[in-house]
C-alpha cells in the first residue's frame, strides 16, 4: 500500500479511457481514486445500442481504424477477457464519378498503403506517397476540400477542374474518421492519421487495419474485469461525482470541486481528466480547445442473422458516408451535408436510406442484406433507430485542428486523456488506448520527479 506521503492520482471520468488508465496505474503501485458522474467502468460504445440510459445515447461506430492493433494487445493483458472482444474487420472505400466505372479500394492492409498502391505507375505511386507525407506538415489553415463534381453531359462545365478519385477518397476519409464536413477538416490532421511516420508508408499490415469491438462483451465482461483488478490493486471508486471547477495556483491544480464536495490536491499529486470535450472545456477553459463537438447522425437497422465477419464500406455518396455491418445490426453514418429533421420525422427517409445501403453493400462488399434482414409486410425497411448526437471529437476552428498535438493543460500536475488528444490517431478505441499509454508514461515521469 502507498504511504501517506506518497503521490496520489485523481482520475476524473471512468469510461474506457479513465478506467483503463486507473487500472494500470493502480497495478503499478500508485494510490488511485477514480471519480465519475455516473456508473464507473462503463463505455459509451454500448449506448448507441440501447444498453445504457437514453440520456447517454451516442452513435459510436463499432468498427474503427487500428493499424497497430493497439486495442487487441491492450486487452490481451488480462486472459479472462474473451479474445472475440476485438475481431478483424474487412473495410473498403467506394468511389464513383459520372461517366466512370466505380472504384473500390481495399483498406485491409492500411489506408495509406491502399491509396498509394492503386496508382498505375511507379512514378505516380512515389508522387502520391510524397504528397501524403508532406500533408503532415501542411499549413495550419489548409483544409481537405470537398470538390464539386461536374456532370459528364454538362458541356459548358467540362473545362472546370474535377475531383480525382484520390481527392474524393481523402474527402470521404476526413468526414468518416472525424465526423465533420471535409472542408472543415485540417489537411495536416488527416495527414498525421493516414501517415504517422515515413516507416508507416513502407509497412504492410499482415493483419486487418480495421477492427470491430463488441460493445456487449466490453461492458459486461471486459470493463468489470478491469474493475476487479482495480479494486484488488487498492484503487478507490467514487461514483455520482460531477466535476464543477478546479482551483489552482499559477503552476499547480490545488482543489477539485464536485458540487459541495472539495478535494485537496497536493503538489506531488496528479489529476487526470478523462472527459468528453464539452465537460472538459467547462472545467478547464484555459486548454484552448473550443467546446464545439462535431455531430454524428446514424441510422441503425436490425439484422435477423449475425454477420460472419465484421465489415464496413466508406462511401463517396450523397446520402451515406459509412456502413458498418457487425453482429446483428447495420450502422449507417449519414453524409454531413444531408439535412435531416430533428423532430422525429427522420423515419420518412429510412426507406430511401435502406435502399441506398443495400445497393452499396451489394456493389462494394458483394453482400446481400435481404438474406440477413426481416422486413414486415407493411414496411419498406427493417426495424431501425435514428441517433442524432454529438461526436467525441470537437469540430475545431481553422488553424486549431492541426495543432491538436500541441494542446496542453495549464498546470503541471494536470493531464488530459481521451481520444481527442493523440495526434496520430482518429477518434475511437485505438486513440483511447494510445492516449492511455502516453499519459501513463507522463504520470510516472511526473511522480518520479516529485519524489526527488
Amino acid at each position: 500500500m502507498a504511504s501517506f506521503a506518497a503521490p496520489r492520482l485523481h482520475v476524473i471520468g471512468a469510461g474506457l479511457a479513465g478506467s483503463a488508465l486507473a487500472t494500470q496505474m493502480a497495478q503499478d503501485g500508485v494510490s488511485v481514486t477514480l471519480y465519475d458522474s455516473g456508473e464507473p467502468f462503463a463505455s459509451r460504445w454500448t449506448r448507441g445500442m440501447k444498453t445504457a440510459p437514453e440520456d447517454h445515447k451516442v452513435a459510436e461506430p463499432e468498427i474503427f481504424y487500428d493499424p497497430e492493433d493497439l486495442v487487441r494487445h491492450f486487452f490481451a493483458q488480462w486472459p479472462e477477457i474473451p479474445r472475440k472482444l476485438i475481431r478483424p474487420a474487412h473495410a473498403v472505400i467506394g468511389l464513383k464519378h459520372p461517366g466512370r466505372s466505380p472504384a473500390i479500394i481495399d483498406l485491409d492492409h492500411g489506408i495509406a498503403a491502399a491509396l498509394i498502391a492503386r496508382r498505375p505507375t511507379i512514378f505516380a505511386r512515389l508522387f502520391t506517397a510524397w504528397n501524403l507525407w508532406l500533408s503532415r506538415y501542411a499549413s495550419e489553415d489548409k483544409r481537405v476540400r470537398q470538390h464539386v463534381r461536374i456532370a459528364a453531359d454538362t458541356i459548358e462545365n467540362q473545362q472546370a477542374p474535377t475531383a480525382t478519385y484520390h481527392q474524393d477518397a481523402l474527402a470521404t476519409l476526413a468526414e468518416v474518421l472525424f465526423s465533420m464536413p471535409a472542408h472543415n477538416c485540417s489537411a495536416s490532421l488527416l495527414g498525421r492519421v493516414l501517415l504517422p511516420t515515413w516507416r508507416e508508408m513502407q509497412r504492410h499490415n499482415a493483419s486487418h487495419a480495421f477492427a470491430a469491438i463488441d460493445p456487449i462483451i466490453l461492458n459486461d465482461i471486459a470493463l468489470p474485469a478491469l474493475r476487479d483488478h482495480f479494486i484488488a490493486a487498492g484503487g478507490d471508486i467514487i461514483s455520482g461525482m460531477e466535476l464543477g471547477d478546479i482551483d489552482s495556483t499559477a503552476d499547480f491544480a490545488t482543489d477539485l470541486f464536485f458540487g459541495d464536495e472539495q478535494i485537496e490536491v497536493r503538489p506531488q499529486d496528479a489529476v487526470v481528466l478523462a472527459l468528453h470535450p464539452r465537460p472538459l472545456c467547462d472545467a478547464v477553459p484555459d486548454i484552448g480547445m473550443p467546446p464545439a463537438p462535431a455531430h454524428r447522425r446514424t441510422f441503425v437497422f436490425q439484422a435477423s442473422k449475425s454477420f460472419a465477419e465484421p465489415c464496413c464500406v466508406l462511401a463517396d455518396d450523397d446520402l451515406v458516408r459509412a456502413i458498418y455491418c457487425n453482429r446483428r445490426h447495420i450502422q449507417v453514418s449519414m453524409n454531413s451535408s444531408l439535412i435531416l429533421p430533428s423532430d422525429g420525422t427522420a423515419d420518412q427517409l429510412a426507406a430511401t436510406i435502406w435502399q441506398r445501403v443495400t445497393e452499396l453493400c451489394d456493389q462494394h462488399l458483394n453482400l446481400d442484406l435481404s438474406q440477413r434482414t426481416k422486413i414486415e409486410s407493411n414496411g419498406e425497411c427493417p426495424a431501425f433507430s435514428y441517433v442524432d448526437c454529438e461526436a467525441p471529437f470537437p469540430e475545431l476552428s481553422p488553424g486549431v485542428a492541426a495543432l491538436r498535438h500541441r494542446l496542453a493543460p495549464p498546470w503541471r500536475n494536470l493531464f488530459l486523456c481521451g481520444d481527442a488528444f493523440p495526434p496520430d490517431y482518429p477518434p475511437g478505441p485505438a486513440a483511447v488506448i494510445a492516449s492511455v499509454r502516453t499519459v501513463r508514461a507522463q504520470l510516472h515521469e511526473y511522480m518520479k520527479l516529485r519524489d526527488l
